[in-house]
């Protein structure tokens, strides 16, 4: 059999414009395909997105699939009007057809340069390849793509795949997003037409239905909306009106929390596909509303003309600009409309619901207002409604916030504040809100904070002590940093100070000194004016007899030469070593009546440990009282 050749014939200005700079992103790329998937009665698309080695994209669809004829008359044609040219716009399985403008095919030039595309119909299966660089460089203004198969018979199913190389980008599709993306593209989807994604089944698309997890409230067209165009005036109610007798259906939903930006917003279908994009439809959608509510309509009678088309050519919105063009100009004024109506309800509802929620924590806002004197109950009000109407508020957060305001409203000095506040306007500030109910921890919260950061520091210790680190070099340097380690209530300290010095600037004491001058390792007192001679040891350093007499007599030296110091001296011998030489414990145990101690450095840091988990769990206690009085 002779094999025949396939033919484009274009301009290369048409390619430019309607596929390399027109379809620029990868999602109305693929919707093209997904589309003539649809309209080729496929039941299922395979799209796979290969980030290993160099990207590819592989779309494929079990449709019916084309001969090699179809494959020029029809597939290759560019500006083709499927609708127009078969007169008719259903498919033969009674789908309404997708196409019209005959572009699609360009599509994948926006997004790779080399396209091999592969069609089964009847046993018989076409393979051939589309290359832009080729494309651009034939004369004539006709293009013959590369036949690699050519009717050849095959036992593989119908239907059409297209493998997309030599692409522009870099970086790793974005699965997630292309997902997200491509899922609102189309109100086709169902068990009969299912789009899988790299073969995972948390990517698969079967259904046109938002998730109920995303959803905090819905408003469907028409029947939410009926009861809000009959308080409206004629020109809204014939909007309404306008809606029903054309066909328009659809839903506004908002959000429990923020959305992501490419799906908020109203979208617009026809025939299942995606006429236009996200968009506010509000002119001054800088309110938090518009980042909680999406939407789509189906408004299919704008595209049910065979000549008029009212949609641009990349499908990402609709000729609003159309002059004359009474219909569409209707149909943005009644979407607005929606948008203002939904955008009431979800204040009211996301308001009684908040409030709902609050008093689920044991606080009814509205019959604790109700008690007070009509005097105190116009600034009450405003406090709480500034902290339900504030969208970055969580429930549970203004739940403790409320009860907070509650608990302090019988101070007058807090009321007080809050009207300084509200004369300043604000009060529907989350910061001011913050500001009025912190203070019954802020105190125990600052303990809180201290003792993590100690806790931190005690950690850091342990680690010098395990390595055997220099009394000299390391710990004492530590210990003059952080002296708290020695005694929770450490507040002054010095370190290695002569028996010279402690006399003359610690205890004013003019006497005679002896001629030696020994050295301490530390000499620090505590708020409650105890002294404490400190002398530290290397953590491994086996103690003996001359360890403890050395610290005896620093203690007996001070309490000698300063007498207005006797009983307020404590000795404390450091070191990690418990293993005593003979008669050197027996002797150790007398010395605590003389407020002399041996203590290891795991014994300062189970001390020091223990004070700070006391703060934090001060902090602890003062949060469950709070909660405890909240659930009352």
């Amino acid at each position: 059999m002779e094999q025949k050749e396939l033919q484009v014939t274009f301009d290369i200005n048409t390619i430019d414009h309607l596929g390399v700079k027109l379809y620029s992103t990868i999602p109305p790329m693929i919707a093209e395909l997904v589309s003539n998937a649809w309209d080729a009665d496929a039941n299922n698309v395979y799209i796979n997105f290969k980030n290993e080695g160099e990207k590819t994209i592989t779309v494929s669809d079990d449709g019916i699939g084309m001969t090699f004829s179809e494959l020029n008359d029809y597939f290759l044609k560019i500006g083709r009007n499927r609708r127009v040219e078969m007169h008719k716009d259903e498919t033969d399985g009674g789908r309404k057809v997708l196409g019209k403008k005959g572009l699609g095919k360009l599509s994948m030039f926006g997004i790779g340069k080399k396209i091999t595309i592969s069609t089964v119909k009847s046993g018989i299966k076409n393979t051939f390849v589309m290359d832009y660089e080729q494309l651009k460089d034939c004369e004539g203004n006709v293009y013959k793509p590369t036949v690699i198969d050519y009717c050849i018979k095959t036992d593989e199913k119908n239907g059409t795949s297209f493998f997309i190389e030599h692409l522009s980008r870099k970086s790793d599709f974005d699965i997630e997003r292309l997902h997200r993306n491509l899922q609102t593209r189309f109100h086709i989807y169902s068990d009969k037409f299912v789009v899988h994604i790299n073969d995972d089944e948390k990517y698969e698309i079967n259904s046109n239905d938002i998730p109920e997890d995303k959803c905090q409230f819905i408003w469907k067209f028409p029947e939410d909306f009926e009861k809000d165009f009959d308080t409206e005036t004629y020109k809204f109610k014939d909007l309404f009106e306008f809606g029903k007798v054309k066909g328009v259906q659809g839903k506004i939903y908002t959000s429990q929390t923020p959305l992501n930006k490419d799906v908020q917003g109203i979208v617009l279908f026809s025939r299942g596909k995606l006429v236009q994009e996200h968009s506010s439809f509000d002119d001054r959608a800088n309110d938090n509303f518009f980042q909680y509510m999406s939407g789509s309509f189906d408004v299919d009678f704008i595209d049910n003309s065979f000549d008029v088309d009212n949609c641009s050519t990349d499908r990402k919105s609709l000729a609003w600009d159309i002059d004359e063009n009474e219909e569409l100009f209707k149909l943005q004024e009644l979407i607005k409309k929606l948008v203002s109506i939904a955008q009431k309800k979800w204040r009211e509802q996301r308001k009684a619901e908040k409030k709902r929620k609050v008093s689920s924590h044991g606080y009814d806002v509205d019959e604790w207002i109700k008690a007070l004197n009509p005097a105190e109950r116009p600034l009450a009000q405003k406090l709480t409604n500034a902290i339900i109407e504030n969208d970055d508020i969580a429930e549970d957060i203004a739940a403790d916030y409320i009860g907070c305001i509650k608990d302090m409203y019988s101070f007058e000095g807090f009321k007080q504040f809050t009207a300084e506040l509200d004369e300043l306007q604000e009060l529907d500030n989350e910061h001011a809100i913050k500001l009025l109910t912190d203070w019954n921890t802020i105190e125990a919260k600052e303990y809180a904070k201290i003792a993590i950061g100690r806790v931190k520091t005690i950690e850091q210790f342990e680690k010098f002590i395990q390595t055997n680190a220099s009394e000299r070099d390391v710990i004492q340097k530590f210990l003059e940093e952080f002296p708290w380690l020695l005694d929770a209530k450490m507040s002054k300290f010095e370190r290695e100070i002569t028996y010279t010095k402690l006399l003359k600037q610690k205890f004013n004491d003019e006497s005679i000194l002896p001629e030696s001058n020994r050295r301490l390792d530390f000499l620090c007192t505590n708020s409650a004016g105890v002294i404490h001679v400190i002398e530290l040891k290397r953590p491994r350093i086996k103690l003996t007899m001359k360890e403890i007499q050395q610290i005896c007599e620093y203690v007996e030296f001070i309490e000698t030469q300063s007498p207005q110091t006797q009983g307020n001296v404590k000795g404390f011998l450091i070191s990690d070593n418990m293993t005593y030489e003979p008669g050197a414990n027996k002797y150790r145990k007398g010395l605590e009546k003389e407020g002399i101690f041996i203590k290891s450095y795991s014994d300062l840091l189970a001390e020091a440990r223990r004070y700070n988990d006391d703060l934090y769990k001060m902090y602890e206690d003062i949060s469950m009282k709070k909660n405890n009085k909240s659930d009352k």
